[in-house]
């Protein structure tokens, strides 16, 4: 009897905390979940040394998954000690050191350029793609000209993108020939890199991508077609959100988080509550980007969902909103 008294209790002390000290609450008891995933979001949303103790002790597991996700997840919200980075740039796992390199590059107090210049020569080709991409704010333009002979195309597209970026032409074409020996599964990224470098005569080849193009390729096409300043892709954006493939609901959410695109709030609202949780996690990431404000209602509501991950993200998107 006690005990249901007391749940009771603390359930009534609940209801009457103010929204912001809810979103408080659930990101701090976040940081005791059993869910490493939970507890690295609610360690990068809070930030303090209770956070960075948590995020060091997740960096220590033996699942590299857990480890990789830590570092991917730290990046620009949270500095972790340098030796810590510098020991994962050595890990075995190529995810790990993946992640752990793109700290490096974002980093100004480590010496990235080094240990960019190293991992160019790593096995992985991930590995080696942010090595590249990493060695642009040096100004490496010799070195970048010799990833153009890597042996993995997706390494050579990466260094056309990032020398193209940095002016060097013809970028685009090359990467137009290097697409016809690509894989299905790199054409994507190759029309991404297409549009970064900035040539806006591919504007008409990414809009007939729109219609021709498999869900996950359109998706592709309407953000090139972002990036290019043209928004012909923003219905291919709206419904590739209802789409009946979870992974192309994620990815048109995961383009929203990075592009404004007011024209889909509303599709985006309704995908917070998709019965995939990773759909409506990265919704609710991409509406506290863009339209935080006008969302607090939704966020306060969320943190009463079901999932422990949801009521995270909710939290952190109310708090910054």
């Amino acid at each position: 009897m006690k005990t249901i008294f007391l749940l009771i209790f603390l359930l009534l002390l609940n209801c009457g905390l103010s929204p912001e000290a809810r979103a408080k609450s659930i990101l701090e008891k976040g940081l005791a979940d059993k869910s490493p995933l939970v507890r690295i979001n609610a360690a990068v949303e809070l930030g303090g040394e209770h956070a960075l103790r948590v995020l060091t002790d997740l960096l220590q597991s033996e699942d590299v998954d857990i480890v990789a996700a830590t570092l991917d997840a730290a990046i620009g919200k949270i500095l972790l000690p340098e030796s810590l980075v510098i020991v994962a740039c050595m890990n075995s796992s190529p995810s790990v050191r993946e992640a752990a390199y793109r700290i490096v590059a974002a980093r100004e107090d480590i010496d990235a350029k080094t240990l960019l210049l190293q991992s160019v020569q790593d096995d992985f080709a991930g590995v080696r793609v942010v090595a590249y991409e990493g060695l642009v704010r040096f100004k490496e333009r010799e070195v970048l000209q010799q990833g153009l002979r890597d042996p993995d195309v997706r390494v050579r597209i990466a260094v056309a993108e990032a020398l193209g970026e940095m002016g060097m032409t013809n970028m685009a074409d090359y990467i137009k020939q290097e697409l016809k020996k690509a894989t299905p599964d790199i054409v994507g990224s190759g029309i991404i890199a297409m549009a970064q470098v900035g040539d806006s005569a591919l504007i008409p080849a990414f809009r007939k991508l729109l219609d021709e193009g498999t869900e996950d390729l359109r998706v592709d096409a309407a953000e090139a077609l972002l990036i290019l300043d043209d928004r012909t892709g923003v219905d291919v954006l709206r419904k590739a959100l209802q789409s009946n493939d979870p992974f192309v609901r994620i990815h048109a959410a995961e383009v929203l988080t990075r592009y404004d695109v007011p024209e889909t709030y509303n599709q985006l609202a309704a995908a917070t509550q998709d019965r995939f949780v990773n759909v409506a996690v990265q919704a609710v990431r991409a509406l506290a980007q863009h339209d935080a404000q006008n969302q607090k209602e939704r966020f306060t509501e969320l943190m009463n969902a079901q999932n422990t991950l949801l009521r995270v993200v909710a939290a952190a998107a109310y708090l910054r909103s």
